[in-house]
């Protein structure tokens, strides 16, 4: 009876500490994932309008250097569930993207937060509690 009481107390330790894991994940990817559309949003042109504009203001890059702050200290907790190599690839893209917006060009700095929110999207499957990341 002891190791069935046992057993059943380090199973709902793991059922807790899964639980834990998804929503850590689930917390930080979506914050950066709201801020990468919403800056999307800001950059991307409306179709039929004019697509002339200057995306490299004071706004912008306070934006994305705001979320690769964010990002950056995200990662020292996402490190315990994630491989180093997946968050390395989003801090990459988040750079990219940053540096176009500075430079203020709109098709490249737009490539980079694409990139990014389908980086945010495959790693929040990919890290989600399931049978093959549990083993």
């Amino acid at each position: 009876m002891t190791r069935f009481i046992i057993v059943i107390v380090l199973a709902l330790l793991l059922v807790g500490v899964a639980l834990l894991e998804q929503d850590t994940v689930k917390k930080h990817y979506g914050r950066l994932e709201s801020d990468i559309l919403t800056l999307i949003a800001r950059i991307e042109p409306i179709p039929d309008k004019d697509e002339g504009g200057d995306i490299a203001t004071e706004e912008n890059i306070a934006m994305v250097e705001n979320m690769f702050d964010y990002w950056i200290k995200s990662e020292h907790t996402l490190s315990m569930f994630a491989r180093h190599f997946d968050l390395a690839q989003v801090s990459t893209n988040l750079i990219y993207a940053k540096n176009f917006i500075e430079a203020n060009n709109k098709e490249e700095a737009l490539i980079g937060l694409r990139q990014v929110e389908y980086l945010i999207n495959t790693h929040t499957y990919n890290i989600g509690t399931s049978i093959q990341n549990v083993i």
